[in-house]
């Protein structure tokens, strides 16, 4: 199994109604700041996904550390990122204004992935709300 395979397995851990998500969830654990995941974008076999945890600043707003968009293959059952944010910086793994496109942006950013979503299992994350398509 490679790391996408991975990836959307782990995911699927965290949102077992992936294939029908229509809306936005949320991912809770106890002592933790939520996971927000909202869909961008649903096509009969592509899912896009923004995953975004809310750090609390001292004085000011919550800010998105890290603010991931991500590319779910429904039938292939593969998860990959598109683009990254957080107080650093930002990264795109494919630059339509440069048509540019970065393998090693990509190898770090899914790799990134798959350590958030299992440290998100380790810390007890479960779905608190969601839109499904029965909803």
């Amino acid at each position: 199994m490679d790391l996408y395979q991975q990836n959307y397995r782990t995911l699927l851990q965290l949102l077992p109604g992936l294939h029908d998500m229509r809306g936005p969830a949320k991912l809770a654990a106890l002592g933790h700041t939520d996971v927000h995941v909202d869909v961008i974008e649903r096509h009969p076999h592509r899912l896009v996904l923004r995953m975004s945890h809310y750090l609390q600043r001292l004085h000011g707003a919550a800010i998105p550390d890290p603010d991931m968009t991500v590319e779910v293959y429904l039938l292939a059952e593969t998860v990959g990122v598109l683009t990254y944010s957080d107080c650093f910086g930002s990264r795109k793994v494919f630059c339509p204004e440069l048509m540019a496109f970065s393998p090693l942006a990509k190898a770090e950013l899914n790799n990134f992935l798959e350590q958030w979503l299992t440290k998100l299992i380790a810390e007890g994350r479960c779905l608190t709300k969601a839109v499904f398509a029965s909803q």
